[in-house]
């Protein structure tokens, strides 16, 4: 045996002895129960999504899987916990525009969003709608619109990613609109049917029991279609207003998942989302439910922060350069 066999043998034992591990692990996993990082409070939009995708998940990996909201940091928290967290593979957590675009893009973060995570894919979009108490002085887009060109008015809401509508509005019409931010959805509608702010911007869930309880009215959809529980209520585009609040958002791994793992996690969000039974659950929340894979969210969040950084720096409320 000569010196070139023997160091091709060794090559070739030591790339066994790598990759031995690797397949050991990803043949036990999943090893024991799966969280999922929620940044929002119990009872968010995303919130309920998480549960219904948790209880799917749970039935294709044959693990538990636990949904744990992480709240706080202006919404850093959850996502600055995944990229922290170990890759085993035992750590899933809420991905959106709040994450990769508006947060890192307002703040320091201690992570690199476009390094720190391996995107499994999208599970949904919001739809967000503006709303006012249904007793108010407030009837229409219109109200709303005059009112704030003879005085500042305020709105609710509990992210930055919702009122992207809100600012386009304000700029599109010459209405003066100031954001009052609250810690979370359920509590900025509450403001806006208290009366302590003039309008809310948020999403189905948070609104639909205060409209459907007549205390709030939906002005108008800030989604790019109309709403579907109220198909009546035409969007803010079709009043004239070139104004959107997009709602994407999905899961991903901190980045050093064993690849065969997130092959397999993959593979079973796909096929969650190819399930009736999960979408129409989702349907039901108000939430629109569409899957993309890693590669494709990935990419639309790229594009989402091309639109959204700019109007982060014009508004002053985009970090300041190091």
């Amino acid at each position: 045996m000569n010196r070139r066999t023997v160091l091709k043998g060794g090559t070739a034992l030591a790339a066994m002895t790598v990759a031995a591990p690797a397949i050991a692990q990803s043949s036990k996993w999943p090893a024991r129960e799966i969280s999922l990082i929620n940044p929002n409070a119990p009872g968010a939009s995303t919130d309920l999504t998480a549960r219904i995708i948790a209880q799917a998940l749970e039935k294709r990996l044959n693990a538990t899987v636990i949904v744990k909201n992480v709240v706080g940091g202006a919404g850093a928290l959850g996502p600055t916990t995944l990229a922290q967290s170990a890759p085993d593979g035992h750590t899933i957590g809420l991905v959106a525009i709040s994450s990769h675009v508006a947060v890192p893009n307002m703040m320091n973060v201690a992570y690199d969003p476009w390094k720190a995570f391996d995107i499994i894919g999208q599970v949904a979009a919001l739809r967000y709608g503006v709303g006012a108490r249904a007793d108010g002085p407030i009837k229409s887009i219109d109200d709303l619109v005059n009112q704030g060109k003879q005085k500042q008015l305020t709105y609710s809401s509990n992210n930055v990613t919702n009122v992207v509508a809100m600012f386009q509005l304000a700029k599109l019409s010459g209405a003066k609109l100031r954001w009052v931010v609250f810690p979370g959805g359920v509590e900025s509608v509450t403001a806006a049917i208290g009366g302590h702010v003039d309008a809310v911007i948020q999403t189905v869930a948070e609104m639909r029991p205060q409209i459907e309880a007549g205390k709030l009215r939906l002005l108008a959809s800030a989604a790019e279609a109309r709403w579907p529980d109220y198909p009546d209520v035409k969007t803010l585009r079709e009043l004239g207003y070139n104004a959107v609040s997009n709602g994407p958002f999905g899961y991903a791994f901190p980045t050093g998942v064993d690849p065969a793992i997130k092959e397999r996690m993959d593979k079973a969000l796909a096929d969650v989302m190819k399930d009736e039974s999960v979408t129409s659950q989702i349907a039901k929340l108000g939430i629109q439910p569409i899957y993309r894979d890693g590669k494709e969210y990935g990419a639309l969040l790229k594009k989402i922060e091309t639109e959204l950084v700019p109007i982060l720096k014009e508004t002053g409320m985009a970090k300041k350069p190091a």
